[in-house]
């Protein structure tokens, strides 16, 4: 272990020199990670130092805790987060298109007073909730837990949901005649729940972005909603706006000006 500097806390460190053993080959991936007390005999550290480092390292996807397996060494070096730029409408479809959904479970849930108020839909409605896992195409990143809520008339769409699949809303708009017209995006911080940390393999508790986002018609009629935790360490967000430009003054109104 290097020795503590101003700059870094222990637990840091001892991720560095955790990283640097497995991609070394000290701990090969798909092995048994140590247990805390073992880390903390072979590096000579407290447990919170050691437990507070493999929480990093779990979060970056290099480690993760299996039932029946312990803790198991995932990849030798952390994947680099997705990026997506999502700074119009056009960019999000690409961005849907650039990922996949895997469903894992389908089931129709009624609309209570706090649903309502947080999908901004009638209380007592009927949904579909799609519970899925958003990856990259080639499957080596999982982005985020999704959960997709839809009305009953386009409950087709689940049936459609695997393989490499058209995203949900041009499913709405190709095969249901449904023209998005309005996106509107809520974006929060919020610790992982046990649920979303199991399929992104990530700690319990863990920083998590939420991102809720409702689709309107051009009535204003709600079509579908998306709740989207993502990993903090696995997922980055880039949005651009531009300036509008100054009008330009007319040189008579320049002149009259000096």
């Amino acid at each position: 272990m290097p020795k503590p500097s101003d700059t870094k806390p222990r637990y840091l460190l001892l991720r560095e020199q955790l990283e640097r053993d497995i991609g070394k080959g000290t701990y090969p991936v798909g092995s048994v990670f140590p247990t805390e007390a073992e880390l903390t005999q072979t590096y000579q550290v407290s447990r919170h130092t050691v437990r507070e480092a493999t929480r990093t390292l779990a979060e970056g996807g290099l480690i993760s805790k299996r039932a029946g397996f312990g803790t198991v060494v995932c990849a030798k070096q952390a994947p680099a987060p997705y990026v997506a730029a999502l700074g119009t409408v056009d960019e999000f479809f690409k961005y849907t298109e650039a990922t996949r959904l895997a469903l894992h479970k389908s089931e129709y849930i009624t609309a209570d007073t706090v649903m309502a108020q947080t999908l901004g839909c009638a209380r007592g409605s009927t949904w579909l909730l799609l519970h899925t896992q958003r990856l990259t195409l080639d499957n080596a990143t999982a982005i985020s837990f999704t959960q997709i809520y839809l009305r009953p008339v386009f409950a087709a769409i689940a049936q459609q949901i695997h393989g490499r699949h058209k995203s949900i809303f041009k499913m709405l708009e190709q095969d249901h005649q449904q023209r998005i017209a309005q996106v509107q995006q809520n974006i929060e911080a919020q610790l992982m729940p046990l649920k979303a940390a199991k399929l992104l393999g990530v700690p319990k508790n863990s920083p998590a972005l939420h991102v809720r986002r409702a689709y309107l018609d051009a009535q204003g009629q709600l079509l579908a909603v998306s709740s989207n935790l993502y990993a903090a360490s696995r997922f980055k967000l880039k949005t651009a706006w531009m300036v509008p430009k100054a009008p330009t003054r007319s040189k008579a109104s320049q002149r009259g000006s000096l």
